[in-house]
């Protein structure tokens, strides 16, 4: 089975593909976007992606409400066993080592989401985002300012998994 992207940027392909051409009995839309988007509906690719979508934004959302609590619970049941993080100092670690740093004295002062985009590849997904994070250690400041993270997620029994996850800090000029 070939694999189709599942999710294309009608503006992009206008840029870059040209001009529309109207279906009947259809919006205007790129000829080879349409046709694309035909195949993949057929393979059942784009089925329920505007759900799957929203369901990934909301659990940035509480994943990052759930950092700001402590509530290790919450990232307990998200991240997968085999879970790979990469903090933004460049530590690689586990899940449990993630969930050890959230039962300790680190307070997460702010956890701010400015954008998320979601790509869906079947029951894989990836979730780009950038905010604002802030946590400190007692007295210490451990993060702080804007930062781009990369989420990896995999549907696991009908329930979104992350996988991998990599936070970087934004270098200020």
């Amino acid at each position: 089975m070939q694999n189709f992207p599942t999710r294309i940027s009608c503006d992009s392909f206008w840029a870059c593909r040209g001009p529309c051409r109207r279906l009947k009995g259809s919006e205007p839309f790129p000829y080879r976007f349409d046709l694309l988007a035909r195949l993949t509906n057929d393979q059942g690719i784009m089925k329920n992606n505007s759900a799957d979508e929203q369901a990934l934004i909301k659990i940035q959302h509480e994943w990052a409400e759930a950092r700001m609590k402590g509530d290790s619970s919450y990232t307990r049941r998200l991240e997968a066993e085999n879970c790979t993080i990469v903090w933004p100092d460049g530590s690689i670690v586990n899940k449990r080592e993630d969930l050890k740093s959230m039962t300790g004295d680190i307070v997460f002062a702010e956890f701010k989401i400015d954008d998320l985009q979601v790509r869906l590849y079947g029951d894989t997904a990836i979730v780009v985002g950038q905010g604002t994070i802030r946590a400190h250690e007692g007295n210490q400041n451990l993060l702080g300012g804007k930062f781009v993270w990369t989420d990896t997620f995999v549907k696991q029994n009908g329930a979104w998994k992350v996988v991998a996850s990599q936070v970087t800090p934004v270098l200020t000029k």
